[in-house]
């Protein structure tokens, strides 16, 4: 697959940035998959032929503000005021971390024989009728037809990539670790204190993993089989819970990426899990946490 549409610089405001419950900060991959199939479906709808097919999503960040305060150690969201209740207090609510970033994204797709005309219609829905992970796109977008070869990837710097990397996972998992410590594991920061002949303390940090390593979620775990539910918003569709699936990733400079194909996301489903990853046939149950792993509540999906 050659052809691709580049999505360039996607300003994105306020942004949900709470992806699992074990996580919060750069959204969920689902939410970039969810926005490239809906980009086809309200293209499709809009013309009616069914022309573009979208295979996937690459994901470029070029810039990232989670909206939070920061005191030492301590990190807490940056929340909404809520209207004081009749007694006059804050009424009780479901936190919603908020974050701003600009992005690119690359799809593959089939379909478009359109050329400008196509670019241009897809440009009016993105900014007309699309949110990117619940936030707001700020400007329209600039979307054009590019190659996977060296010159499309130059394009898209300066950003990180991201990629997969359950390979960590799985590694640390055939050496005993069960997924939740194979997570922390990767993601610890250690500080090491060294005395000099002088008598000073050096003090050093490190990760078990060179490189920017971070939990991502990438999908879905199913607790419950589908089955109808009453109060339902459709009654006919069989409903579930769900919880997120979160594994490692890693931001790499674009310039380390060799062919646009190796950024591309994908989603599969298969029995209880439905969770997005860059290697095709290599599914992700081995190298992943479900977030039933550790006492939480259910979530529904």
């Amino acid at each position: 697959m050659n052809r691709y549409l580049l999505i360039r610089q996607l300003e994105v405001q306020a942004a949900n940035a709470i992806s699992s419950p074990l996580t919060f900060g750069f959204p969920a991959i689902t939410a970039f998959a969810g926005f490239s199939h809906a980009l086809q479906r309200q293209f499709n709808r809009r013309h009616g032929d069914g022309s573009l097919t979208v295979h996937g999503v690459g994901i470029i960040s070029h810039q990232f503000t989670m909206l939070d305060h920061v005191d030492g150690y301590n990190r807490t969201l940056q929340l909404t005021g809520n209207p004081l209740n009749k007694d006059g207090g804050r009424a009780s609510f479901v936190e919603e971390g908020r974050c701003h970033m600009t992005v690119s994204l690359v799809l593959p797709f089939d379909g478009l024989s359109g050329g400008e005309a196509d670019l241009s219609r897809l440009q009016d829905i993105v900014f007309a009728k699309m949110k990117l992970a619940g936030g707001d796109l700020l400007k329209r977008p600039k979307i054009e037809f590019i190659s996977d070869d060296r010159r499309s990837i130059r394009r898209l710097m300066p950003g990180y990539a991201l990629m997969d990397r359950r390979d960590l996972m799985l590694e640390s998992m055939n050496n005993g670790d069960d997924a939740l410590t194979a997570l922390h594991r990767h993601l610890a920061v250690e500080h090491r204190s060294t005395t000099n002949e002088d008598g000073t303390t050096t003090w050093t940090a490190s990760r078990h993993q060179p490189g920017w390593i971070v939990p991502i979620a990438t999908g879905y775990a199913a607790l419950t089989p589908p089955e109808k539910t009453l109060n339902a918003r459709d009654p006919d569709t069989p409903h579930r819970f769900a919880e997120s699936v979160v594994t490692l990733g890693e931001f790499k400079l674009v310039s380390r990426i060799e062919r646009l194909a190796d950024l591309v996301w994908q989603y599969q489903a298969h029995d209880d899990l439905y969770v997005c990853n860059q290697s095709p046939g290599a599914f992700l149950a081995p190298g992943a946490v479900p977030a039933k792993s550790v006492p939480s509540t259910p979530t529904n999906r």
